[in-house]
Formats: structure tokens, sequence, C-alpha cells
């Protein structure tokens, strides 16, 4: 599916690539760092990420979003698709790549693929703005919360 939005941003983490997919991939380890985030839990049964997967979330703004993985790459990619119907977003698809870059460090890729819903996409351009700010938060704020581990 081609969705009319992408946006992407990146950040490199001083981890080894294995690690810091699954410290990423952990809800209870996510809950302490990711500031955009405030509920994450599984649906329909699921206890472990794997492809086919479902997950809701809930953003601090009160976006509620129930998702499935349509990857589960460990330790290089997941993706997922929004199942829900959303106020904000008629499509919505999610990935974050895990790149190696040596050893201890990672480059970390969140990139969003979305379509958006009247009224809403009248405003489409703050609607993305908004959107890469939050990324931008998620991104910084791991990299914050994991300096201070290290300090």
């Amino acid at each position: 599916m081609k969705l009319n939005h992408t946006i992407s941003q990146e950040v490199i983490i001083n981890r080894n690539i294995d690690w810091l997919f699954d410290f990423t991939q952990n809800f209870v380890e996510r809950k302490k760092w990711d500031k955009q985030t405030k509920e994450i839990a599984f649906l329909d049964g699921f206890t472990t990420l794997t492809k086919g997967a479902k997950v809701y979330t809930e953003s601090v703004e009160g976006i509620r979003m129930d998702t499935e993985y349509l990857t589960f790459k460990v330790p290089t990619e997941i993706s997922i698709k929004m199942l829900n119907r959303s106020s904000v977003f008629k499509h919505f698809i999610g990935a974050w790549n895990y790149i190696p870059i040596e050893n201890e460090k990672t480059t970390l890729r969140i990139a969003y693929q979305f379509d958006l819903r009247f009224p809403y996409s009248l405003i489409k351009r703050t609607v993305s703005k908004k959107i890469k700010a939050n990324m931008t938060k998620k991104l910084y704020s791991l990299e914050d919360y994991l300096d201070k581990m290290e300090g």
C-alpha cells in the first residue's frame, strides 16, 4: 500500500544492534524512556512480539492505535499497520529499522507512512510537522535515557 505522506527521522545510538533492538522492543523498558507513548500493551491474547502480534498504543495526546506487526526481524526491522479506525489517520504504517554502523553503534530510523482523515487532511503540513516533532522527541528521549544509564 502506497500512502500519501512519509516522514522519517533517525539517530545514531552508542549501543550494539542486538541490545538496542531488544531494549526498544521491550514494553516495560519503553514506558521508561518513550515520553510520547502513554500506554502500550498486547491485544487479543498475544504475549510476545512476533510477526502477526497485535498491540495497542496510546499517545500522550490521547490517540489510540491498535496495530499488527507486519514484520519482526530480529535485530534489524519491525513494521506495523494500524487496525482500528482513527479520528486522525485513514491509514498508517510504521517501521523501525536498525542499521549497524560498527560494533557498538547503531542507526535507528523510524519511518511513518499515512493518509489523513478529514479535517486533518486540510492541515496536512501542520499535522506532519507535529508528527515529525514527536518522532524526534521519541528518538532524543531514547538517546538521553541511554546516556543517563551509562552515567
